[in-house]
């Protein structure tokens, strides 16, 4: 799966992507909450296909992160 666009404007290939369990801190920021975050997955009941990731953060913000499936032009 390719879902992933970097900074740059391309596509990831799987190759490139890696999972881990570790919290992902940005910069010196400190967590906005002691309550845990979730992650969910949300999926298209006809293909299967991830549609969103979805991050509830401890503090309420939610974030959600869509994928789009479709004809990529990779440079």
């Amino acid at each position: 799966m390719s879902a992933v666009l970097s900074s740059r404007g391309r596509v990831l290939s799987s190759q490139q992507v890696r999972f881990s369990e570790a919290p992902v801190r940005l910069g010196q920021q400190t967590r906005c909450s002691k309550e845990p975050s979730t992650v969910s997955v949300q999926t298209d009941p006809n293909t299967g296909d991830v549609v969103a990731i979805v991050v509830h953060c401890g503090c309420g913000e939610v974030t959600v992160v869509e994928c789009a499936y479709g004809s990529v032009t990779l440079q």
